[in-house]
């Protein structure tokens, strides 16, 4: 029993020093999004100033994009810093636990991680037999946006930004298709003299002169206009469904290992305490 223990916590040990590491990871690369725009700003910037000259070509003089990548993905570099912070937490918990068998460490990770696993389990199932739930939500919270709040190429808000931005780096037109900005009730699509079927951001080379005829009358080879933003970004971002829910799984996997041995530990510390004072 003694050997299995020392193996376990080891076993804990290395677990969460990776955890540790990518926790630090998450946490460096929120804050880097959040606060450290000149940082990146050289990896956006050329698609900024393509923006700008297409505006210039179509006589809006002396444009300029206040472009900010912390402002549009705010929320999701928060959402790296939080993590990366809970993951920081609970290894301290699981560290300290696993090498000075503190008992009160033992169970606060064991419930903390328990709760992690259940809510992973609701989420493999839900990704794996109804994958539909999550990207339909995904995208009827994403359309409404851009019918109320995109004002085309010269929209300085969040939205406008975020799309032509969106469009242009991940070569794709809206969340389905260039039809998500049909209607769009602030998008100005008479462009001189041009009636735009879809944003100039969609075409696949930004109009270096006055002809925009790439938006006002899109085909394959001109235009992203019939590609996915949303599906171009989950197959970068999640890819094949078996995989990861594979790559899932065996986390889930190993996550209740850790749960076991440490519960294990803790009966182990408390016994030993019962016997010392007995």
């Amino acid at each position: 029993m003694g050997c299995l223990l020392t193996v376990g916590r080891i076993f804990c040990v290395v677990v969460n020093l990776l955890f540790l590491i990518i926790g630090l990871i998450l946490f460096a690369v929120g804050l880097i999004v959040k606060f450290g725009d000149s940082l990146l700003k050289s990896y956006y910037q050329p698609i900024i100033d393509s923006l700008e000259k297409s505006l210039q070509d179509a006589g809006y003089s002396n444009a300029t994009l206040d472009f900010s990548l912390s402002d549009i993905v705010g929320n999701l570099a928060l959402a790296f810093i939080l993590t990366g912070l809970f993951l920081l937490i609970l290894t301290i918990f699981g560290l300290g636990g696993a090498c000075c068998k503190v008992k009160c460490m033992l169970i606060i990770y064991v419930v903390m991680l328990s709760t992690v696993l259940a809510g992973q389990i609701v989420f493999i199932i839900i990704f794996y037999a109804k994958q539909e739930l999550i990207s339909d939500k995904i995208k009827d919270n994403l359309k409404p946006a851009i019918q109320t709040d995109f004002q085309g190429l010269n929209g300085t808000n969040v939205v406008s930004l975020s799309w032509n931005f969106v469009n242009q780096q991940v070569k794709c037109c809206g969340v389905d298709s260039y039809s998500d900005f049909t209607g769009a009730s602030q998008w100005i699509i008479n462009y001189s003299g041009y009636t735009l079927q879809t944003p100039l951001s969609c075409c696949k080379e930004l109009p270096s002169s006055g002809d925009f005829s790439c938006a006002s009358s899109p085909t394959d080879a001109t235009n992203y206009w019939k590609t996915s933003c949303f599906d171009e970004l989950w197959n970068k971002v999640i890819g094949n469904v078996a995989i990861t829910a594979t790559v899932l799984a065996v986390g889930a996997a190993i996550q209740l290992l850790l749960i076991i041995v440490e519960f294990v530990m803790f009966m182990d510390v408390r016994k030993n305490k019962v016997d010392m004072k007995g």
